[in-house]
């Protein structure tokens, strides 16, 4: 009888919260074909048919061993071609190990042992607010694997996909479900991450603590969460309200209060904000001169520095800069505390495993910068189940920042999340947007200002900050106020300037609105664009316009209109002649002045040559 070299071969699979496949010798070629299917309840069920094909005569394998990285692991089944496996599960802390023994010995070369895999899987699939999200974890030591093919089905009741990244490389459709197909190289680096649902809906409350130590009074601003052109803003109430909300060039909203001397004021946001995957189309478009300061040295951001200059020439893209910062920055869990000092690009490439999501958004800021690709901070919160990555505004009004870079092909403002990339073990956070980032403000001109919410604070502690995930209602239409800052009367003839003012009382931004000023008896001209770019809520913008009546006998009512989305505003204004109510009673009053002048002339000629002869007489008389 033939002898055969007996060996137990260990297989281990490793997770990143979940099942990555290894081989574990180069004795067997190895084939998966795998479909993690996700149920309208929530749970993920995975089965893999599993085959390993001899590549010697002489070996083959008794038993299989599986390890997972989580305890949730539930209605484990295992069988091959004889029916079920004996299965030996030991549970640790954190870990799930399995080791399957086979009921056959499969002996020969190029002779297969197929087994099936099955079990469910409570943590690969969540929904968090009005979005399903989808993890499958990426391979381990993918180099071992001969084939491996995957499926991803997902029920229709979970909606339209927002992303799936890697994008699949084909897609079907079954009964109740559609199919999403990836090959083995598109999961070895990251896996599948994938999103479902129109959009992600987030609660807030914010407070903003406002003092004046000064005994004379000041101005200042506070920023309000502004849009972005991945997310829309809905502001429920204000109070107390604004003087004004303008934009800044990064686009931030800033709110202007007027304190007087020693005042303290408290000022409450409420709202929504919808979240998206895609950037929002019409989103206005920054300035060539705002890019180009986007390009310039700020403080953390030492684009000149011979260090950052040597790494930035040996990297060509954003995607080279990103995979350099996750690859070459440490993530140190002990430093995500508040008040953590901020040690910008330097500090991160001096001490590299040192740094928190500051140091790896300043480090890519400053290499884009360097390698002339405008860059930019987004601060603000970034929801996460990861209780060691959930930001301290839970708990204290510390946020996550990331980086934002300008795509000029897409000709819109990319984030990107290295942190959380790293921090995940892998899940790309560079070729898809999750819908879990909430910005709160934007330093593009300023590594450091404006100041986000959570930085005004009051000298008692207190929490700040308040976001929780919310249902959209639908949010009332937009209403505008238009203020006629003209005056009541005009003469004809005479150009006279002064202003429309559109006020934004509606809870939301206004966006690419036309305006046509029209007049009814006068001519009007507005000396500005007559399209409206962008007037954030609580905000105004003012248009300069001209008015005059040809007409310099015409007196009587005119009416300047304006007409805004579908709306018609209008103001009457009285117009007088300078001819009627100037000119002609002047000329009259001249004339009449002159008439007078006349008669008192003529009589007073009159008089004289009576005078002079009354006069010679008495000297003719004298003589005599």
């Amino acid at each position: 009888m033939k002898k055969f070299l007996w060996m137990v071969i260990w297989l281990t699979l490793w997770l990143i919260f979940l099942l990555n496949p290894v081989s574990a010798t180069d004795d067997f070629e190895t084939s998966y074909q795998v479909r993690y299917q996700a149920n309208p309840s929530g749970m993920a069920h995975v089965s893999q048919d599993i085959s390993l094909t001899n590549k010697l005569s002489n070996i083959y394998a008794t038993q299989y061993t599986l390890t997972f990285q989580s305890t949730e692991i539930e209605n484990i089944q295992a069988s091959d071609e004889l029916g079920p496996l004996e299965m030996e599960i030991n549970r640790t802390e954190s870990t799930t190990s399995i080791v399957l023994k086979f009921n056959q010995q499969v002996v020969g070369k190029d002779k297969a042992l197929n087994f099936n895999l099955a079990y469910d899987a409570p943590d690969l699939v969540g929904k968090t607010g009005q979005v399903w999200e989808i993890t499958v974890p990426k391979l381990a030591n993918s180099a071992q694997i001969d084939h491996y093919q995957l499926q991803l089905a997902i029920p229709y009741s979970f909606g339209a996909a927002a992303y799936i990244s890697p994008p699949p490389i084909t897609t079907r459709e079954e009964e109740n479900f559609r199919v999403y197909h990836f090959t083995k190289n598109q999961i070895a680096r990251a896996g599948v991450s994938a999103a479902f649902g129109q959009f992600q809906v987030f609660d807030f409350i914010f407070n903003y603590h406002l003092q004046n130590e000064n005994l004379t009074p000041v101005s200042t601003e506070i920023a309000l969460p502004p849009d972005t052109a991945f997310q829309i803003v809905y502001y429920q109430s204000l109070e107390p309200k604004p003087d004004d909300v303008r934009v800044d060039e990064d686009g931030n909203w800033l709110a202007s209060y007027s304190l007087s001397g020693n005042q303290k004021l408290n000022v409450e946001a409420t709202g929504k904000v919808k979240i998206f995957s895609q950037p929002q189309k019409n989103f206005f478009l920054p300035s060539q001169e705002t890019l180009e300061k986007n390009l310039q040295e700020q403080k953390y951001w030492s684009i000149k520095h011979p260090l950052v200059q040597d790494t930035a020439s040996q990297l060509k893209s954003s995607k080279d800069i990103y995979q350099f910062v996750v690859s070459h920055l440490g993530y140190d869990f002990d430093r995500v505390k508040e008040g953590a000092e901020r040690r910008g690009a330097l500090g991160a490439l001096g001490e590299p495993e040192k740094s928190i999501c500051m140091e790896f958004t300043d480090l890519f800021i400053t290499l884009a910068r360097a390698s002339g690709i405008p860059a930019r901070e987004a601060n603000g919160y970034a929801y996460t189940t990861n209780p060691k990555l959930q930001p301290l505004s839970l708990i204290a009004d510390v946020l996550h920042s990331w980086p934002e870079y300008w795509d000029e092909e897409k000709k819109v403002w990319v984030p990107v999340d290295p942190t959380w990339e790293k921090t995940t073990g892998g899940v790309d956070y560079f070729d898809k947007t999750d819908l879990n980032h909430f910005v709160f403000a934007i330093h593009g001109l300023h590594s450091e200002l404006p100041a986000p919410v959570g930085s005004y604070r009051a000298e008692e502690n207190g929490k700040n900050i308040q976001v929780d995930f919310g249902k959209f209602e639908n949010v009332s239409d937009t209403k505008i106020e238009v203020e006629f800052a003209l005056p009541k009367t005009i003469f004809t003839g005479i150009k006279t300037r002064g202003e429309i003012i559109i006020h934004n009382l509606g809870p939301a931004a206004i966006y690419h609105l036309p305006t046509q000023i029209s007049g009814e008896n006068l001519g009007v001209s507005a000396l500005s664009n007559e399209e409206i770019i962008l007037i954030p809520p609580f905000g105004k913008q003012s248009i300069p316009v001209e008015i005059v009546s040809e007409n310099w006998l015409k007196i009587g009512q005119a009416n300047i209109k304006l007409s805004l989305d579908g709306q018609v505003f209008q103001q009457k204004l009285i117009i007088r002649s300078l001819i009627w109510q100037g000119i002609l009673p002047a000329v009259g009053l001249i004339i009449l002045l002159a008439t007078v002048t006349f008669f008192l002339c003529k009589c007073l000629l009159r008089r004289i040559p009576s005078a002079l002869t009354l006069r010679k007489r008495r000297v003719t008389n004298e003589r005599e």
